[in-house]
């Protein structure tokens, strides 16, 4: 309840009396409860099961009136267990689950946004979730496993994401009808590093630098294309040890295509996905990543908001990293296979088999086998 109330007081908002659907004022709370009941049933670094849960505390305000009808925020607050599945047991590089996360509770998202009057072009500052603009993958959502949610070429390198963020400004732009532009800058370092467990993580240095990515989306009838690019202007230290060096910098690309909808205006139907991405070989662990998957909406008769799935994750080790370890590894593929139950709106249960192939790439390590449970309960399952 502490952390409700803390969660309206950073928009400096009254909570009322119940948080369940409300809207007062321009502003909507929600609260989601994730837990994940994780066991590594064979392989990896050592058997064994661990739950790892989280709480999500959101306000979003809307604004109103004729000064305010373009101007819209939004504050979140997130409240982690602790982590340490993949670290302590499957072993793994990817990351099993998508909500393994250092113990706290954090800031992690506070910002305002100004669209124009004709919806053409927006800009978003403050503490920023850089994947909730970028590199967003709406039917891998689906998944536990991490690379699901950005790739971790991408993710490795440290940019504003789950579980810590940093101060950014996003800019988007509608150049036409079916393309988007949108392109932004961050703090070079997020979070506080030093104290991962402060509620507001900020720490501006002068050697930090900034992050800058950009991405184009074009959108067509049955889905999208996305490229895009980041770079860090601060040198990064080379895997060899042989110092600094400029060009800690990557791209990616990613599609997404409806391959059956029964009703144009259905959540129903199948889709399907694919993403490639590459980092810096001399400055990042993993040096390309290929994923993808299918995920089928409503698949049975009167379940319409079940979803099933089946995705790949690869990702390639680079040579410098590998000759740092002094091990010739191999590259680690997850297979992942899930099925969301949906009990009733905002509620849900999420059988999920991972079947993870030479887990971070050594080949001493025996392929694991990962049985797990997401449970999902939010505030629209207590209408």
């Amino acid at each position: 309840m502490r952390l409700s109330v803390l969660a309206c007081a950073l928009l400096s908002l009254g909570c009322g009396t119940s948080l369940a659907g409300v809207a007062s004022a321009g502003v909507e709370y929600d609260a989601v409860l994730t837990a994940d009941l994780l066991r590594n049933h064979s392989g990896g670094l050592r058997e064994g099961d661990r739950v790892i849960s989280n709480l999500d505390l959101s306000a979003a305000w809307q604004g109103e009136g004729e000064a305010f009808k373009n101007w819209d925020g939004f504050t979140y607050v997130l409240a982690d267990a602790g982590g340490g599945f993949s670290e302590f047991y499957s072993g793994d590089a990817q990351v099993v689950s998508n909500i393994d996360a250092p113990k706290g509770v954090r800031l992690f998202e506070a910002w305002l946004r100004r669209t124009s009057d004709d919806e053409r072009w927006s800009v978003t500052g403050g503490l920023i979730n850089l994947n909730g603009i970028f590199d967003v993958q709406e039917a891998g959502a689906l998944f536990l496993n991490a690379s699901h949610g950005i790739g971790p070429e991408y993710s490795q390198s440290g940019p504003s994401i789950f579980p810590f963020s940093t101060l950014g400004l996003v800019g988007e732009w509608q150049a036409s009808e079916t393309l988007r532009l949108r392109a932004g800058v961050f703090d070079g370092v997020t979070g506080d590093p030093a104290h991962q467990r402060s509620f507001i993580g900020v720490k501006l240095g002068d050697g930090d630098g900034a992050h800058w990515v950009a991405e184009a989306q074009q959108d067509f009838v049955r889905g999208y294309v996305k490229l895009g690019a980041w770079t860090y202007t601060a040198k990064a230290e080379h895997l060899d040890g042989k110092g600094l060096s400029d060009g800690n910098s990557g791209y990616y690309a990613q599609l997404q295509y409806d391959l059956y909808k029964p009703e144009a205006d259905s959540d129903r139907g199948v889709s399907g996905w694919v993403r490639l991405g590459k980092a810096n070989k001399d400055l990042q662990a993993i040096e390309t990543y290929a994923g993808g998957g299918l995920v089928w909406t409503g698949p049975l008769t009167g379940r319409e908001s079940d979803a099933m799935g089946f995705a790949v994750a690869h990702a390639d080790f680079s040579q410098p990293y590998a000759e740092a370890l002094g091990v010739n590894l191999k590259p680690e593929t997850i297979y992942e296979l899930s099925y969301r139950y949906a009990i009733k709106d905002g509620l849900s249960l999420q059988p999920d088999v991972q079947y993870i192939r030479h887990p971070a790439g050594d080949p001493q390590t025996d392929d694991a086998l990962v049985l797990g449970l997401r449970l999902r309960v939010g505030l629209a399952a207590f209408k």
